[in-house]
């Protein structure tokens, strides 16, 4: 195996036994970058002497004392909405195409903290809103790699880093995981600081990870998790061990299976694919349960768009009135829907998500977690759209946790995943069900472009 080709879990081992050096880890990802780059399009700003540099400076410290952290030597991959001290941070947007930080988002400053190497910033959509990036699948080019989180998404499916940071204001880590192949994990609301991350919606925006494998993704959410006194929406909730969590199930998970509001929107070969999935985690020992939505998720995902739109108007206000032409079409009609939306709408939208979320707790205390088709359909074969969020959205609107795993492959060779939901700051149980169906489910292949 190639150093490019190992997980976070793995390489953290064998840099911490001595068995792999920083530098060495750097040096085979640079070259998988250089190998692949061109055709896929999934960086916007690479340091190639800096991350050289700082592998060496990783590599120095382990000899002299010891990994540093968690994550001593791993290089990340950055969205570029993340905050950066000294790297510009640009959106993928005309408006931030100069910005430099002089700090670091709170989120990346704490996976410093454990070790990791900063390889490069990842691209987004244009703000991390619905406007395509340039970036294509690895699956298949022709197909979208869906965002907001395009680059990370695509830089972990491509093996050009073990792992990156995404965010999810509606469906931008899920849904590009599922079309990528890759584990998406979307923490509570609250749970990781959004401090040094450009916003879009306020009460929605929540940090994403994208990675190789369950054990990968809660080794991230372990190194980031936890209160910021400067983030009013930072959770005092307690971090559990989550690596350590990943074990502990004492049974099979009950698991409740959602076809009603998923179902009518996915293709039938969607639809197969995640009744045959359930079939398979049944003959491994889970219970499966159908479950019902509560009548209130349909008003739900309303809820939601109104949300997006209104905050994301807040957020863009001065510099969209400043200079409309410099905004993406897509983006630019959202910034104005919001702008029109009355005070009154978006309260009761407000009401509206309250209302949901006391339904939906009832559901979730049944089961260990939900699941559903992580979307519709497989990456569509249209580079000018992300793809469907519908099938994130109503979970992201609840502030809910959830993880997508792929599972499969399409009649088109393209990967399909199925989503995970679980109760709010219950990510120890969501992730420990999570890596019991990633056993059960086997390994997943690496996407064919090569």
């Amino acid at each position: 195996m190639e150093p490019f080709e190992l997980t976070v879990s793995q390489a953290t081992r064998m840099i911490a036994s001595g068995e792999l050096s920083p530098l060495t880890l750097m040096e085979s990802l640079l070259e998988r970058i250089q190998q692949m780059e061109p055709l896929l399009k999934a960086w916007v700003t690479l340091d190639r002497e800096a991350a050289m540099d700082a592998a060496q400076a990783s590599e120095r410290d382990l000899l002299r004392s010891g990994p540093r952290g968690l994550l001593h030597g791993i290089p990340v991959g950055i969205k570029d909405i993340f905050y950066t001290a000294g790297v510009k941070t640009t959106a993928c947007s005309d408006v931030y195409a100069d910005f430099m930080p002089t700090y670091d988002a709170t989120c990346v400053a704490k996976l410093k903290a454990e070790g990791v190497i900063v390889l490069g910033k990842t691209v987004t959509t244009p703000y991390a809103a619905s406007d395509p990036s340039p970036t294509v699948n690895p699956w298949n080019p022709e197909h979208t790699p869906g965002g907001s989180s395009s680059g990370s998404s695509v830089a972990v499916a491509a093996r050009m880093c073990p792992v990156a940071l995404g965010s999810q204001t509606v469906g931008s880590t899920l849904r590009p995981a599922a079309y990528n192949g890759i584990v998406g994990l979307k923490p509570t609301y609250g749970r990781i600081s959004i401090v040094g991350v450009m916003p879009l919606g306020w009460s929605l925006d929540t940090v994403g990870i994208l990675a190789r494998s369950t054990e990968d993704a809660a080794l991230l959410l372990q190194a980031m998790a936890g209160h910021d006194p400067y983030d009013p929406a930072s959770s005092t909730e307690p971090v559990p061990d989550y690596r350590k969590g990943l074990d502990l199930l004492d049974r099979p998970p009950h698991i409740g299976l959602v076809r009603d509001f998923f179902y009518e929107r996915a293709y039938k070969e969607v639809q197969a694919h995640t009744d045959a999935i359930a079939q398979l985690l049944s003959e491994a020992g889970a219970v499966i349960h159908e479950m019902n939505l509560p009548a209130s998720f349909i008003g739900n995902e309303a809820a939601g768009n109104v949300t997006f739109k209104v905050e994301a108007a807040a957020v863009h206000e001065v510099e969209f009135r400043a200079g409309p032409h410099r905004y993406p079409p897509l983006i630019r009609a959202m910034i104005e829907e919001g702008m029109e939306i009355s005070a009154v709408e978006y309260a009761r939208a407000q009401r509206t998500r309250a209302e949901f979320r006391r339904d939906i707790k009832e559901t979730l205390g049944k089961v260990d977690v939900l699941l559903t088709p992580s979307t519709p359909t497989s990456a569509p074969r249209d580079l000018a759209t992300t793809g469907e969020k519908h099938f994130q959205g109503p979970w992201t609107t609840a502030g809910l946790p959830c993880i997508s795993l792929p599972s499969g492959l399409d009649s088109f060779g393209l990967p399909l995943g199925i989503q995970l939901v679980g109760t709010w700051y219950a990510e120890a149980r969501l992730l420990a069900v999570a890596n019991w169906c990633e056993t059960a489910l086997g390994p997943v292949p690496a996407p064919p472009v090569d």
